[in-house]
């Protein structure tokens, strides 16, 4: 009886030395090129992108699927149309933001496969400071 006691709690020793931290806040490492803060950010060259490549693999904001459909084609429309971002009377703080404020959520944060890097949050801050412009 007792060597399955031991057994129990060595399996439970490697078992918890086998945990990841999923719940991990810190941004993943980004080798991307810096953005010049100085110059005017592109909507389709800079942001798009960044909706392409890190909300449409999961199948959420797509066609069909989760509001806002962040298409290439459509993000922009989508991201304005429905208050994400105010391009029509431009608000230039990030913090005002509905989709700043889901990017850098702790809780229920977007995307739902982990946080963007803080180069891709930046440019999105740096676009809203800018305007919001479909550019």
């Amino acid at each position: 009886m007792n060597k399955y006691i031991l057994l129990f709690f060595l399996s439970m020793i490697i078992l918890a030395s086998c945990k990841k931290d999923y719940l991990s806040t810190t941004p993943p490492p980004d080798n991307s090129t810096p953005i010049d803060t100085n110059m005017p950010i592109s909507y389709a060259a800079a942001i798009a992108p960044i909706f392409v490549a890190n909300c449409l693999g999961s199948g959420c904001h797509i066609n069909g699927g989760q509001s806002p459909v962040l298409t290439a084609d459509k993000s922009y429309d989508q991201l304005t149309q429905l208050g994400y971002v105010d391009a029509s009377t431009p608000d230039t703080i990030p913090a005002n933001s509905k989709l700043y404020q889901r990017l850098i959520a702790t809780v229920k944060p977007m995307p739902t496969s982990g946080p963007l890097s803080a180069s891709k949050i930046s440019a999105v801050a740096l676009w809203i400071k800018q305007g919001s412009n479909n550019k």
